[in-house]
């Protein structure tokens, strides 16, 4: 019973914590017909077709996708957790999340990040025992961000700094066939979120993958 309690503890705990310049040229006028006579004008030179536009440098074209208020798929994260702890080989009986998870990135290399969710996890431990494992964050953190070298205009790695999660809570309880029951091991600090994440964006779709976890956040434009 401990080894599953603390897999759940463990799977649970992860849960991660996010000018175009156009030249053109015109044609001097041409002489009219009074100035000169007929065959004597010059040829009229037509106006050369102005150069396409460069597209945007790959990190700007990130940066103005990512940019805005993103929410969660709190369904689909917990769905995650679901599969991770089944793949151990736990018969999870209901995955359930409620509340929300809101990303606020500023283009300006700004981040804020607000909760106020809950994770409820229930697995059949045979003989007769349940344990459920409830998750509650609440709360706000910040950061400041950027782009590492590999930025595409699709998004890339973003890693943080100036960190702050002083606002921001974590409370875990679990409880087997309704009694409560001690975890093993604490969830690890909101601080591990601190951690270069794999983003990409497209319109209004944003997914986040911190590196280390098994985890992948899709978000979408609020």
């Amino acid at each position: 019973m401990g080894r599953g309690v603390e897999r759940v503890a463990l799977t649970v705990g992860c849960v991660g914590l996010l000018v175009v310049a156009i030249a053109g040229c015109t044609a001097a006028p041409a002489a009219s017909d009074a100035d000169s006579p007929a065959q004597s004008q010059p040829a009229v030179s037509q106006p050369a077709d102005p150069p396409a536009a460069s597209p945007s440098p790959p990190v700007e074209t990130a940066t103005e996708c990512v940019d805005g208020t993103w929410n969660a798929d709190l369904d689909g994260l917990i769905g995650q957790q679901a599969q991770q702890l089944s793949a151990t080989g736990l018969d999870v009986t209901s995955a359930d999340a409620t509340g929300s998870q809101t990303l606020s990135i500023g283009r300006e290399g700004v981040l804020g990040f607000d909760a106020d969710m809950t994770f409820v996890l229930a697995v059949d431990m045979a003989g007769g025992l349940t344990m459920t494992m409830t998750q509650t964050h609440t709360g706000v953190l910040s950061a400041n961000w950027e782009w590492s070298d590999d930025a595409t205009a699709d998004g890339g790695t973003i890693r943080f700094s100036d960190f702050d999660d002083s606002g921001y809570d974590v409370q875990t309880a679990i409880d087997i066939n309704g009694q409560s029951a001690e975890s093993p091991f604490p969830p690890p600090s909101v601080a591990a979120a601190d951690v270069p994440t794999v983003v990409t964006c497209d319109g209004n779709t944003l997914t986040t993958h911190p590196e280390g976890s098994p985890f992948t956040t899709t978000w979408t434009r609020g």
